[in-house]
């Protein structure tokens, strides 16, 4: 997959390299002008940062007072049918999820784990080919960014163990990996990597 995602940034004049201590990061080849869009894509997984007086639409992040609930759930919200429709999806597999938590629970689910539950579905819907994978949006990308969990102090570990859990517990998947899990929640931790847009959970 590598030398997929080299060919495609390649035209882009961008080029991947891995730093030691770093991970991956994103090299240009060529000169760029002021102004000029170097790249541009869509995240692998996001979740809008919402709360109880303030919330946003799943598919474009807007804030409208249209909002409406996803009737199963009652946890995700969505401005008009075709958002609903370009999340379904990747929703309908959380949602299933949400679904069975009893009501207080499920308000409980806050926006880092909704992006963890997120992560897997989509990683699990690609690999079962429901969703498209392509050089520059797979569950590879993700799994080469670095871990912080060396960076940490216990305590901080101790946490991302008990978050780990509660996906776990919500998803009640048989094939949950809760150290892997643990680990991408340690992985946004440095704010100088090359994509972290991966993980950033919006607020306004």
């Amino acid at each position: 997959m590598t030398e997929e995602l080299q060919s495609a940034l390649e035209n882009r004049g961008l080029t991947v390299s891995n730093l030691p201590d770093k991970g991956r990061c994103l090299l240009t080849t060529r000169d760029f002008y002021p102004g000029e869009v170097i790249i541009s894509h869509e995240p692998y997984v996001c979740v809008p940062n919402n709360s109880a007086d303030h919330s946003k639409c799943d598919g474009c992040f807007e804030s409208s007072l249209h909002l409406k609930k996803c009737s199963r759930c009652r946890v995700v919200f969505y401005c008009s049918a075709a958002c609903q429709k370009s999340e379904w999806k990747l929703h309908r597999v959380e949602c299933e999820a949400l679904s069975k938590l009893p009501k207080e629970k499920r308000r409980a689910v806050t926006p880092s784990l909704r992006l963890m539950i997120r992560l897997y579905c989509r990683s699990k819907l690609q690999s079962q080919k429901a969703i498209a994978v392509s050089a520059m949006d797979n569950y590879g990308l993700v799994e080469a960014l670095v871990a912080h969990m060396s960076e940490v102090d216990e305590k901080q570990k101790v946490l991302y163990a008990q978050m780990a859990n509660l996906v776990s517990l919500i998803l009640q998947r048989p094939d949950i990996n809760i150290k892997e899990i643990a680990e991408n929640f340690s992985k946004p931790q440095s704010s100088t990597r090359v994509g972290n847009v991966q993980w950033k959970t919006y607020s306004s």
